[in-house]
């Protein structure tokens, strides 16, 4: 019987490479080829819809940013880079805390990996909202995280930090594009 070697890789290596990976304990995912139309402009109108959310006069939401395909290192093992993300917390050249709210746009190429390994990370590090976005379906679920675990939740507002509130209506997102 002969033993597979399975080489593991650091923050560090992944520092040294060319192209687009991820990294989770300490194994690389290469990330998808460019995301098609659909994918795109869901993103990009969900962005800029978080972003005036934030900067809505009414919340007090000056610590939380929107980042886009932001990579965030969780260890040493492990960097991921979000599709978007909402942080509440100091950002340098990346996120090193978890984000308060994260949104996955699901490719072919990542489906499994957004709706299993990047599930349950983002649950253990205990990330408050996770929406998986189809944007070719125009389907979507939203999690939130009750004692430690995802919920699936039909929910519009999202709380946060202290009074910051938010509202974004993906349902209505995914029908625009």
């Amino acid at each position: 019987m002969r033993t597979l070697h399975i080489p593991r890789y650091t923050v560090k290596d992944y520092n040294l490479w060319e192209g687009e990976w991820e990294l989770i304990d300490g194994i690389p995912y290469a990330m998808s080829p460019s995301p098609v139309f659909r994918h795109q402009r869901f993103s990009l109108r969900t962005a800029i819809a978080l972003e005036n959310a934030l900067t809505n006069e009414k919340n007090k939401c000056g610590d939380c940013t929107v980042v886009t395909d932001l990579d965030w290192i969780l260890n040493e093992e492990t960097l991921l880079r979000p599709d978007i993300a909402i942080v509440c917390h100091k950002i340098e050249d990346f996120i090193t805390q978890p984000p308060v709210l994260i949104i996955e746009i699901l490719s072919p190429s990542t489906a499994l990996k957004d709706r299993h390994t990047k599930f349950e990370i983002y649950q253990e590090q205990g990330v408050a909202y996770y929406i998986i976005a189809d944007a070719n379906a125009k389907t979507h679920k939203t999690y939130m995280l009750v004692d430690g675990q995802y919920q699936e939740k039909d929910i519009k507002q999202f709380l946060l930090h202290g009074d910051c509130t938010i509202t974004l209506d993906v349902a209505q997102m995914m029908t625009e594009v």
